[in-house]
């Protein structure tokens, strides 16, 4: 395979990034937060933050499957395709990552009405999620050079660090919030597909590094 066609190739594999297959997972979401809503019913109120959550969840997913199929910014060249890469990227990064955020959010979209302290849980959460998104960046960046030309050891243990205190975090959370009746467990539903957005996202940055290898070694050809 000739260089162009290895370049094309990465490109290709980080916009067709497979988090799409996690498409039946939402709307299995979706179908638990509709339950939980008409079945279980909500405990208050649902706020709007919540709300407003939600229906940027539904357009993140559309936007990741709009990239997938090729509608979003199909086209690219040696001119543009930076801009095309970090557009890429960023719909893998938001559209990966809410998926666990998602699921662990239901726990919040049960007891926001009734309990105050519901949105703080929600923001840590958050917090946990994104710290583990830069601890596997640094990770890959260490790991597969990235930016850099050698593998970068103090990266790579910051990053595993980063990634087991997340997870660490959310198990010890999902054990001290105040639950009704198991509540809790849907964090760790959460944790199991933070785990699968990871390996997903880290073969998006595995071929990033290929893109970049063979960049540096005969420039850009697309």
């Amino acid at each position: 395979m000739d260089k162009e066609n290895i370049q094309r190739k990465c490109i290709e594999n980080i916009r067709n990034s497979y988090l799409i297959g996690f498409a039946l997972v939402n709307f299995i979401i979706y179908g638990f937060y509709l339950f939980v809503y008409f079945g279980a019913g909500v405990k208050g109120e649902i706020p709007l933050y919540m709300k407003c959550y939600i229906g940027m969840s539904i357009l993140l997913w559309l936007v990741l499957y709009i990239q997938e199929k090729g509608i979003l910014l199909p086209n690219y060249n040696e001119k543009n395709y930076k801009s095309r890469l970090i557009i890429y990227y960023s719909v893998n990064l938001l559209s990966g990552y809410n998926i666990p955020f998602l699921i662990s959010s239901a726990y919040v979209f049960y007891f926001s009405g009734s309990r105050d302290d519901a949105f703080d849980y929600w923001l840590i959460i958050a917090g946990l999620i994104i710290m583990s998104a830069i601890g596997l960046f640094l990770f890959c960046c260490g790991e597969f050079e990235i930016f850099n030309d050698k593998n970068n050891s103090i990266e790579k243990f910051c990053g595993i660090i980063m990634v087991i205190f997340s997870f660490v975090g959310l198990f010890y959370l999902s054990m001290i919030i105040p639950v009704d009746s198991e509540e809790n467990k849907i964090i760790w539903m959460g944790m199991i597909m933070l785990i699968c957005s990871h390996l997903l996202i880290g073969r998006s940055y595995f071929y990033l590094s290929i893109f970049n290898m063979y960049s540096k070694e005969n420039g850009v050809d697309l």
